[in-house]
């Protein structure tokens, strides 16, 4: 999984939804509001319904709109897109981003106490599988380095987290 930080409103309680199992789950969410992607989604129905598609669009759509809504042509679902917006968001939250994302920590009013956080405790999957939290060094690095990292790095020939590595990167001299 990758991960990154995301902006949320103040003590941000997720949803939570119900999984094909009848478990309780969060709710994936993609980080843009519904209206945004809405607005994305009817400009490319106008568009394709024009017949302005680009050659790419034109062979894997080639009765245009009618294939373009069977393929990936359904509307948004409000569900799967931020409720708030942009200006809302003062807090700091960790996501997974293998899926249109959920959170793996609790929100927070400042990047320290998320650092502080992951430090001591790692993220929920780290907490889930018994791995040991972060440490100061590596959530700092994580954080400070734009707060974002795949879900697996290879550096010459070691193989490692997206997270571990920005701690090796933060550390190596530029050439």
């Amino acid at each position: 999984m990758g991960r990154e930080i995301r902006r949320v409103p103040p003590n941000w309680d997720h949803p939570v939804t119900k999984d094909k199992y009848g478990r309780d789950c969060r709710q994936p969410m993609h980080d843009e509001t519904f209206d945004e992607r809405f607005a994305k989604w009817l400009a490319d129905f106008d568009r394709i319904r024009a017949g302005n598609l680009d050659e790419i669009e034109r062979e894997c759509y080639p009765r245009g709109l009618a294939d373009w809504l069977v393929d990936e042509g359904q509307p948004p679902d409000p569900a799967y897109y931020r409720p708030w917006k942009s200006e809302e968001a003062t807090w700091f939250q960790l996501w997974e981003t293998v899926s249109e994302g959920t959170p793996v920590s609790p929100p927070f009013a400042t990047e320290e106490e998320l650092i502080d956080y992951l430090a001591q405790n790692g993220d929920e999957w780290d907490q889930k599988r018994g791995d040991r939290p972060w440490g100061r060094q590596q959530a700092e690095a994580f954080v400070k380095s734009g707060g974002w990292a795949p879900s697996l790095v290879m550096i010459g020939n070691d193989i490692m987290t997206g997270v571990e590595a920005a701690v090796r990167l933060d550390k190596t001299p530029a050439p």
